[in-house]
């Protein structure tokens, strides 16, 4: 029975459901499964080892993501990977471009992070506020101990959990999914991508993050927009994790640094804030102008 595009007709009040649905249905199924695994095995949550908490983020992270969105897209769509843009563009030009966009704006989220990760809520909500930052620090609690061992086996299993699977994971599910069919229902491109952003930042809940990456989610959906292709943001995104990754483990782990919202910003931000935005707009141009008028090789 082929069940591609069974729902190709359906309303978008379905089309959302599914949406919501099947990645939320696999996260939960994935993570009772894990959870059944970890005690089947004796390991204890409170002194999981990292290579443990690796394989456990791994498998959910492809699990709701990568495999709900492919899922959801099957579903509803008669041709999946041309309605998503898989198609690689042949342009390495754009790919050139978007790499060095994503170097210019780094400044620019840096800057956005420290004054995000400083925001104090009035004295009525300091429980909202306690509340939020234990959620930011218990985040990045954990995402620290997924990089804390040593070796180059380890290295290349954080690169591929961290860096690669919510590259593409999160791509095709809030690019590929959510923003292209925003565009399609509403018809507008500009909304899609920064509603789509918001989601996607918002969704993490991590709120002293907040900024920072609603600013990185509409650098990708332009990447989107423009190059025609799911692969030049889910490059670019690699690039920021992976970028991340290399730069805590190289530069940062021995220093005890315990914010990673905040590593490697500059004591001065304004002028880098502004910079990096002035670069990245630049480099956004050139990858439009690129993209619109070379013929792809």
């Amino acid at each position: 029975m082929n069940l591609c595009g069974i729902f190709s007709d359906s309303k978008w009040t379905t089309k959302a459901i599914l949406l919501l649905g099947i990645p939320f249905f696999l996260m939960i199924f994935s993570s009772v499964i894990m959870y059944l695994i970890q005690m089947a095995m004796g390991i204890e949550s409170t002194n999981a080892s990292t290579s443990w908490l690796l394989v456990e983020q791994g498998v959910v992270s492809t699990l709701t993501f990568i495999v709900g969105a492919f899922l959801y897209i099957y579903l509803t769509h008669k041709n999946p990977m041309a309605y998503l843009g898989m198609i690689p563009t042949g342009n390495i030009w754009l790919y050139i471009i978007a790499s060095i966009a994503m170097f210019c704006i780094m400044p620019l989220v840096s800057a956005t992070a420290v004054w995000n990760d400083s925001l104090k809520l009035p004295q009525a909500l300091q429980e909202l506020e306690k509340l939020m930052r234990l959620m930011e620090d218990t985040a990045n609690d954990f995402t620290i101990q997924l990089m804390s061992e040593s070796g180059a086996v380890h290295l290349f299993s954080a690169l591929f959990v961290m860096a690669f699977i919510p590259a593409l994971g999160e791509e095709l599910l809030f690019r590929g999914c959510i923003q292209k069919g925003l565009e399609n229902k509403i018809g507008n491109a500009h909304v899609a991508v920064w509603v789509t952003a918001f989601i996607f930042s918002f969704i993490h809940f991590q709120f002293y993050g907040f900024l920072p990456r609603a600013i990185l989610g509409v650098a990708l959906g332009y990447f989107y927009v423009y190059g025609k292709s799911l692969w030049i943001p889910i490059w670019a995104h690699f690039l920021n994790n992976a970028t991340s990754v290399l730069a805590y483990k190289m530069l940062y782990q021995e220093t005890g640094e315990t914010n990673l919202s905040t590593m490697g910003a500059p004591q001065e931000l304004l002028f880098p804030a502004i910079a990096g935005g002035l670069l990245y707009a630049a480099a956004m141009l050139f990858f439009v102008l690129v993209a619109r008028y070379r013929k792809p090789q």
